[in-house]
């Protein structure tokens, strides 16, 4: 309150607070010190308090807090699923004082708000993450910049866009996060006398173990291996691609009922003896699937197990989105539960129920004390690792509760790995700069994909400030075919490449207008170009997949306890990095036949096949993207084509993270040379069928 009160609205404040020490209530709070704070000179600082969060909808447990404010009618509104992107234009105009919204809502409404006033705004961002550096958090800060310009050319124009990107003197951002990653410390945090970016303000999770807040949930970890053994089944020997290959291998074995049915015995056991008597016997646990098929066959397999033991008194619930088809049945959660998912947090609440069985649902935001125990059955990285282990992090008063973790998809050193940048305070040594851009316009030029009279006149459509009538639409798709044939006369690997960097261009352009004060005309209308293109371009595989059902089998399943770590002290390793414009690439696949492919994977079984079992990780980025908010919005609210590029941005997001946090990994787990889009276009359809349908 007392840097704000100083600088007003000049700064961003980047707030790193441990999972589980109540960043609810300080954000609410916030909202409610800020909506009446007041200047020197008794003049209001912000006139509006906007709180952003970047699911769905605004969480339950957010809205409870922000409304339980003491407060007069009419000056706190909640944007829940009832409320339109109009409703939430009609607040910014209006007299409401605190909104909370999601960021999904602004792309609609910067027109309906292009004058303020001159407004001040104070955002304050729930969850911080890789999602505010693209265009819905441009969004944001175009609806919310102040002032009204008259405009003499598209230059202009343009000038004035590129401003109203990144910081605005009337907006401050107050971006909460357990977990920065390099891109939100560089959009958010302050530069200390070394150079580096580092949060405003940070309450660490080693200072929160310390001071009994929350819970070291490492203290017990085990580690379990899966071994086994692939044969072919056919005499023939055909050629398939190496990921396609890999990748159906990898489920063929995650779903094999031997391979569930061992891993259930061990779960079951040690939470009968090790687990359920913590808590004064109201002990739960949550085990971690890596996709909603293994969840399904992993609570049958569970119900199966008790019933033939006798057990009476553990009993599980599932939890996944959609519809499962498995063996010609119908599956979903609410039919595989008896009740509604709506009900589920309060029914898993109850003494009923011990287990709960998670596929993409429930690893982050889900508040539940009295989880004590965590089994994980897919790879786990970076971030996605410590939300995800950070549901066992919860006190329980008055009990002295333990936790534990079994893992068997990842080592004890994995995981140590992702905890190690936010054990203690995060730092951030470098920064995105206008070079990687201007590299990145370099490789796209030397293709010969794009004219710039076309890109010229293009633009001059875009800001004409008339309404797009049917001729200037021709146009424009006639100045996006025209660069969409010159992607077409390469070879598809070729077109692939061509593709990712024109992705690549657009995902750091985002984040450089949003993080510094870049300005470069010419790079804008090249931007705006591109955006359309990539909606409006679509490239095939003319290579049909190989299937190959019934053509391997899988024997000598074991699982075998590999690893035991209790009480060590955790390491931390503050320094982070953006990923380079390198990394964005990725290689070309390419066709083995089946008995190399499956050489390779029996070739590494044994002490080291920790590391090869990570092929389940292509199986893992599906299911991320699955529970991705702005994908599930994006489906919802277009066709098919724009929403693959949303999904192929989103890719980026997991690739990078993947790439940037253990680049060893993703070079094992895909043969030294591929982890590429390539293989991702398999689950547009699919994925965007899903996602549209759900309820």
């Amino acid at each position: 309150m007392a840097d704000v009160k100083e600088n007003k609205s000049k700064l961003n404040y980047l707030i790193q607070h441990s999972a589980g020490s109540g960043k609810t209530n300080s954000i609410a709070w916030l909202a409610h010190r800020l909506s009446s704070l007041h200047d020197d000179e008794n003049t209001i600082i912000y006139d509006n308090i906007i709180i952003v969060t970047d699911r769905v909808v605004v969480d339950r447990q957010l809205q409870k807090a922000v409304m339980g404010m003491e407060h007069a009618s009419g000056l706190i509104k909640v944007m829940d699923d009832r409320c339109s992107s109009s409703d939430l234009a009609d607040a910014l105009n209006g007299n409401t004082k605190i909104i909370a919204t999601t960021i999904q809502k602004f792309p609609y409404i910067v027109e309906e708000v292009k004058n303020l006033n001159n407004k001040r705004f104070a955002v304050i961002i729930d969850e911080a993450h890789s999602s505010t550096s693209g265009k819905n958090m441009s969004a944001v800060t175009k609806s919310l910049a102040s002032g009204e310009w008259e405009y003499d050319d598209t230059d202009e124009m343009i000038e004035d866009e590129i401003r109203k990107h990144g910081k605005q003197v009337n907006v401050s951002m107050f971006a909460f996060t357990a977990t920065p990653k390099p891109t939100t410390l560089q959009m958010f945090g302050r530069l200390n006398k070394n150079g580096q970016y580092e949060a405003f303000h940070i309450y660490s999770m080693k200072q929160a173990i310390e001071e009994g807040f929350i819970l070291d949930v490492l203290s017990n970890f085990t580690r379990y291996e899966t071994f086994y053994q692939i044969n072919k089944l056919v005499e023939s020997d055909p050629r398939c691609k190496t990921n396609s290959a890999k990748r159906q291998i990898a489920r063929f074995v995650q779903l094999h009922e031997t391979n569930i049915g061992q891993r259930i015995e061990v779960i079951v056991e040690h939470f009968k003896n090790m687990v359920m008597d913590e808590l004064g016997g109201q002990a739960k646990a949550m085990v971690i699937t890596s996709s909603r098929p293994e969840a399904v066959k992993y609570q049958k397999a569970f119900q199966k197990y008790i019933e033939h033991k006798g057990y009476k008194n553990i009993h599980a619930l599932v939890a996944f989105s959609g519809k499962v088809n498995l063996e010609g049945e119908e599956y979903t959660e609410s039919s595989m539960n008896g009740f509604n998912e709506e009900r589920l947090t309060k029914e898993f609440d109850k003494d009923e129920y011990q287990v709960l069985i998670v596929a993409n649902k429930y690893q982050t935001g889900f508040d539940q004390p009295k989880l004590c125990a965590m089994y994980v059955l897919k790879k786990l990285k970076g971030v996605n690792a410590v939300q995800t282990l950070s549901r066992l992090n919860r006190i329980c008063p008055p009990f002295d509760k333990k936790v534990f973790v079994l893992d068997f998809a990842n080592t004890y050193e994995d995981i140590q790995k992702a905890f190690a940048p936010y054990y203690t305070t995060t730092l951030l040594s470098n920064s995105v700069t206008p070079s990687a851009i201007y590299d990145l316009e370099v490789e796209i030029d030397g293709y010969l994909i794009l004219n710039d009279l076309d890109i010229e006149s293009f633009n001059e459509i875009l800001y004409s400030g008339k309404e797009i009538k049917a001729k200037e639409r021709k146009m424009i798709s006639f100045y996006l075919d025209k660069a969409r044939k010159e992607v077409q006369k390469y070879p598809y690997g070729t077109q692939k490449d061509i593709i990712q960097k024109l992705r690549s261009f657009v995902r750091f352009y985002e984040f450089l207008l949003q993080a510094s004060s870049f300005e470069d005309v010419e790079i804008h209308k090249k931007y705006n170009f591109i955006s359309y293109l990539l909606a409006y371009i679509s490239i095939k595989n003319p290579g049909a997949g190989f299937d190959l059902t019934g053509k391997i089998q899988a024997t000598k399943f074991v699982q075998k306890k590999t690893q035991e770590h209790k009480d060590e002290e955790q390491t931390s390793k503050p320094i982070v990095k953006l990923p380079s414009a390198e990394a964005f690439g990725i290689s070309q696949d390419k066709e083995q036949k089946l008995s190399e492919i499956i050489e390779e994977i029996n070739s590494r079984t044994g002490k080291a096949y920790n590391k090869d079992v990570a092929v389940k990780a292509m199986l893992q980025i599906t299911d991320i993207l699955g529970k991705n908010e702005q994908l599930k919005e994006s489906a919802k609210n277009n066709s098919s084509k724009e929403f693959e590029t949303t999904y192929y941005d989103n890719i980026d997001d997991a690739l990078v993270e993947g790439l940037n946090q253990n680049e060893d990994f993703f070079t094992l787990l895909l043969n030294h040379s591929e982890m590429k889009k390539e293989v991702m276009g398999i689950f547009v359809e699919e994925l965007y069928k899903r996602l549209r349908n759900e309820k």
